[in-house]
């Protein structure tokens, strides 16, 4: 289901609209208003100079796009790259179809009526952010263009969209605003700048936060990291495991609870998450010899009882009784426990089994 971002979740998106007061972006609006000035000051001379600096600007709020849609903490700064004219050509694409666009609705507006022209100029101005959003995640700006690209982006992002579209014009309405209300030239470049950039991380934070209803693969560097260290950490207990079952087939029990002890220490936490408790669980309850599985066992039991845990300490115990069928725990209280939790869940197989175990 697509998340709404109307109410109280709100924030999660309004954040993206404050991202051009990191310190790259504003470096770079500084910079641009001195040299859009002076390009303005200069008349016919300076065309040249206002020109190149639109275009490195846009190329610039895609380049804001590309980063927030890609989840980065860092925003970018102005890269040689960026100012290359032939390296980054979405601008050129946007503003093509944007005025196609225009030329569109004031052909149908004259050649078929006002109503035409009024209605294809709604629809595609409606169509603009997804325009903008598909040029940041597709392969090609040919999808850019197409209808069910944008109908496909439009109902991925449900009622974000609404934001996303009410952002842009709205953004474009105060750009208007400045424009004919303020008397400072500079003041006006400045803000219009902030708006720009600020509508061009809204429309990338929805397309990022709606990321899993768009099917895309996006991730933040965070979760990269996050998962290159569940990766090594999941290789690191593999070893340890591997070692811990050597010395068990060489019947060397207490080295082979040492080794695996030392390491339930540092990453088993007394609470949540059992995480880790889990998967050892689930590893040692696979050995033939049942010493060290039992341990797990007790030991995750323990732990899952004392922080009120019981459905998982139930589905534990199954475990544990599926690969140990005469399985019973070190205290006959926590067995006594575990019987009653079984029974109550609707378990009782396995609570009958472990009322069975029990020594007479």
């Amino acid at each position: 289901m697509s998340k709404v971002y109307l109410t109280s979740d709100m924030k999660p998106l309004t954040r993206y609209l404050l991202m051009p007061f990191h310190a790259a972006p504003l470096i770079l609006m500084v910079t641009f208003t001195i040299l859009w000035f002076y390009g303005i000051k200069g008349g016919i001379f300076g065309i040249f100079l206002d020109v190149i600096l639109v275009s490195w600007f846009f190329k610039y709020c895609f380049a804001l796009l590309d980063a927030v849609v890609a989840g980065h903490d860092e925003l970018p700064v102005l890269s040689v790259e960026m100012l290359n004219p032939v390296d980054e050509q979405r601008p050129l694409i946007q503003l093509a179809i944007t005025g196609l666009g225009a030329i569109a609705s004031w052909w149908a507006y004259h050649a078929i009526g006002p109503i035409a022209g009024v209605v294809l100029g709604a629809l595609l101005l409606s169509a603009l952010p997804a325009t903008v959003g598909l040029l940041a995640i597709s392969d090609s700006w040919v999808h850019a263009l197409s209808p069910l690209a944008i109908g496909r982006m439009m109902k991925g992002l449900g009622l974000t969209y609404l934001a996303m579209l009410a952002v842009t014009l709205g953004g474009a309405a105060v750009v208007s605003a400045l424009a004919m209300t303020l008397d400072s030239t500079m003041l006006i470049l400045a803000l219009s700048q902030l708006v720009f950039m600020g509508m061009f991380c809204f429309v990338g934070g929805a397309i990022f936060e709606s990321r899993v209803d768009l099917q895309l693969a996006t991730r933040t560097h965070g979760e990269r990291l996050a998962e290159r260290h569940e990766r090594n950490h999941a290789e690191d207990r593999g070893a340890v495991l591997d070692r811990t079952y050597a010395l068990l087939r060489l019947q060397r029990r207490s080295e082979a609870w040492a080794q695996l002890e030392s390491w339930m220490l540092k990453h088993c936490p007394d609470s949540h998450p059992f995480t880790e408790y889990h998967a050892l669980l689930v590893a040692t309850c696979a050995w033939e010899d049942n010493v060290i599985g039992d341990r797990v066992a007790n030991e995750y039991l323990e732990k899952l009882l004392t922080n009120g845990e019981t459905g998982l300490a139930v589905e534990a115990l199954e475990i544990r009784l599926r690969t140990n069928p005469t399985f019973y725990p070190q205290d006959a209280a926590m067995a006594a426990r575990l019987i009653e939790l079984a029974m109550l869940s609707g378990r009782k197989v396995a609570g009958l089994k472990l009322q069975a175990n029990a020594p007479a």
